[in-house]
């Protein structure tokens, strides 16, 4: 993985401020009497009086912060598709004020001094504010620039140090929460996501919302980012083979064979129990959006589990009725040293989260929430029975759950007043907060007898909004996000289960063809026809219904389709470099002024500039005709040229030679490569496909990298 180079608002903050090369103005000839106080620094604190306390014990960023500030209880609500930080009294449950922001938020963490940030995950940037009085809106301190799509924020326990979580950049970076000068940043594997920070301070925890790994990095001196190594979240699923009856009694053990009892049927939930022997199933961890910590230390990950099916052909894409997706919990002792995900013959089945996107813990009870997006619910488990090193309560992994909620469209964030034994919950599509009890025993709200859900009505806010989405582009994002049902696939899968915020999930998938790599979407529907691997369909609509088919759902109108297809169409990729405001210039943050920070900003200029001239010299080699990548990739889009060809690829279960040309939008960002997914990186597919993809044999190693270079920068 090539490290994060710096972005370029990081060189427009040192060319928007004097080099300490320059001359020094001349000192005065006499001392003033009284000497002015030097400004704060551009990121300090300014108001004077009392500040937000906040309120989360672990640190962790969300959709939601919540803090105290004059005896209330005041919610932050970063809300993305309005691009504005919403503030909320939430014991008067109303909405004080919106703050429009420089750019679509994703997450947003309070401060110990009562200063809020938000992550711009649109603009590479982050927005640093502060509450001037509860019921107005936020004033801009400064911008901070960091690598792109910033996603999780954390702070260390000492709240010295700021964490920051790039997806598309792949990177960890601390800045100092002083002044949020950076202090480190630290490329990870690809999509990183959440980030919550030891107990002890000594590590960071990062999700990654593909790939299936935890990374656990270690922070060094000021919180800087030093090393990371990686946990894997897949497992292994004990599954009985499927019984065609129902049974009233469970079946004795016999001698021909362990009898096991499987708690749910996958068709409807009722319980049948088979004699046959258990076959162990290799499942892939995914969905890693969000991570909570225990007061014990521990770091709970809601994923879902995949089974792709055999690399023979048929199963997890389309053919074999399985229970493709499931829920589990991942648990990583507080040391990092291991991820707990051992066979999951009691998994938490298919009524849990198949997009987990959201989790937080509260402390007295020890009660997990995870908010299930797709599912329009929040779920609440006992996380005592999970903590490694302690002894599992007695009971199935179902008696796990205390209770579920239900809660506006599109829960993406929780956060926990741990005080009130208290939830809030934002969901996006509705533009709502659900204030839910996060307790053991939820008190009044009595739990229904059947699914254990919470009776009665939650308290809802509404918030005023101007959503960027038109109509359309709305119903397309709540229907490419519903999951439990049997329209789009027979197992309750949903689009996001597969492409994730429109992009891919980073497997290969077995089908009737053989194995074939999940494709990125945003950016790849339009001018990249015929569709597929083999490219058999000519437009959309038709691509859209063979896939319908493929997965055995019942189907979606023209309307529906149509909607998902505009919801797609209006994502733009995060950007690498923003162009500002001259407002924005003026707020971003001031560049080192020290000799010693000057003189460690000058390598990283140069590895900027170094960076660019071999992506140049890259191009230059894709574009010749000894390489011959510009022939099948063409135009200055470099999507495909529409035809089918056999490149020698195709393994012996393949019933397809050809193959498609596919797009090279954002190639750097959709690794595993190949329609198989059988290389990990694009230098290994450089190496590995001379002759019978382009010609690179002939090409030097640095010349082999520089085409790398050049992939990575599409």
């Amino acid at each position: 993985m090539r490290a994060a180079a710096p972005t370029a608002l990081a060189l427009l903050a040192l060319a928007c401020t004097p080099s300490p090369r320059d001359p020094a103005p001349a000192p005065p000839t006499s001392r003033p009497a009284a000497a002015e106080a030097p400004p704060p620094p551009l990121c300090a604190r300014r108001a004077v009086g009392t500040a937000p306390t906040p309120l989360d014990a672990t640190h962790a960023g969300s959709g939601v912060a919540l803090a105290e500030l004059g005896g209330r209880t005041l919610a932050f609500v970063a809300d993305e598709d309005d691009a504005v930080l919403h503030t909320v009294d939430i014991d008067a449950r109303a909405a004080l004020a919106r703050t429009p922001l420089a750019g679509r938020p994703a997450q947003v963490i309070v401060l110990g001094d009562g200063r809020v940030v938000a992550s711009l995950r649109d603009r590479a940037l982050l927005e640093v504010l502060e509450p001037v009085g509860p019921a107005a809106p936020l004033e801009r301190r400064c911008l901070v620039p960091v690598a792109s799509e910033p996603v999780g924020l954390a702070m260390t326990p000492d709240r010295a140090t700021l964490l920051v979580a790039s997806r598309w950049g792949h990177a960890l970076t601390s800045l100092a929460t002083a002044d949020l000068r950076r202090t480190g940043e630290l490329p990870l594997a690809r999509d990183p996501s959440a980030v919550v920070a030891s107990s002890d301070g000594r590590r960071a925890f990062v999700s990654h919302a593909v790939g299936g790994r935890i990374s656990v990095v270690t922070l060094g001196e000021g919180g800087a980012p030093t090393g990371a190594r990686e946990l894997s979240t897949d497992g292994v699923e004990r599954r009985a083979p499927r019984s065609t009856s129902k049974l009233a009694k469970p079946f004795p053990r016999s001698s021909s064979g362990p009898s096991r009892k499987v708690p749910f049927d996958f068709e409807d939930g009722t319980p049948f129990q088979v004699r046959r022997p258990t076959v162990d199933v290799d499942r892939r961890g995914s969905q890693g959006f969000a991570l909570a910590r225990a007061a014990s230390g521990a770091v709970f990950a809601p994923i879902a589990l995949v089974d792709p099916g055999p690399a023979t052909g048929g199963g997890g894409y389309g053919s074999a009725l399985v229970a493709t997706v499931i829920e589990h919990i991942a648990v990583v002792d507080a040391m990092g040293e291991r991820a707990d995900v051992p066979p999951v013959s009691a998994h938490l089945g298919l009524r849990g989260c198949r997009l987990p996107r959201a989790a937080a813990i509260e402390p007295g009870d020890e009660v997990l929430l995870v908010a299930c997006l797709g599912h329009d619910e929040v779920i609440a488990y006992d996380a005592r029975a999970q903590i490694p090193g302690k002894p599992p309560r007695p009971g199935s992994v179902r008696d796990r759950e205390l209770f579920r909620a239900r809660v506006g469209a599109g829960p993406t964030a929780i956060a926990v007043d741990g005080a009130r034994r208290r939830a809030v919950v934002f969901s996006r599509f509705d533009g709502a907060l659900t204030i839910l009890p996060a307790a053991r025993d939820p008190g009044p709200a009595a739990i229904g007898a059947v699914g254990k859900e919470l009776g009665g009505e939650l308290p809802v806010i509404t918030l005023p909004r101007a959503s960027r989405l038109d109509e359309q582009r709305a119903e397309g994002q709540r229907l490419f996000h519903a999951a439990g049902g049997r329209r789009v696939a027979f197992d309750g899968r949903a689009c996001a289960s597969c492409h994730p915020d429109g992009r891919d999930d980073a497997l290969t998938w077995s089908t009737p063809e053989g194995p074939r790599q999940t494709p990125m979407l945003m950016g790849r529907l339009d001018g990249t026809a015929p569709y597929g691997w083999e490219g058999g369909k000519k437009d959309l609509a038709s691509h859209f219904a063979r896939t319908m088919s493929r997965l055995a759902g019942t189907g979606l109108s023209a309307k529906e389709r149509d909607a998902i297809f505009a919801y797609l169409r209006g994502m733009d990729p995060p950007a690498e470099a923003t162009v500002l405001t001259a407002e924005e210039r003026a707020a971003l943050v001031a560049a080192p002024a020290g000799a010693a920070e000057a003189a460690a900003a000058e390598p990283a200029t140069a590895v900027a500039g170094a960076g660019a001239a071999l992506a140049a010299r890259g191009e230059e080699v894709f574009h010749a005709r000894e390489a011959g990548c510009s022939s099948c990739h063409v135009g200055d889009e470099l999507t495909t040229d529409g035809a089918r060809h056999d490149v020698r690829s195709a393994t012996r279960v393949e019933t397809e030679r050809s193959f498609e040309t596919p797009s090279l939008r954002f190639v750097g960002r959709s690794a595993p490569y190949y329609h198989d997914g059988r290389y990990p990186t694009l230098l290994a597919l450089v190496e590995g496909v001379d002759g019978s993809m382009g010609h690179t044999a002939h090409l030097s190693a640095g010349d082999r990298r520089a085409l790398v270079a050049y992939l990575e920068s599409l």
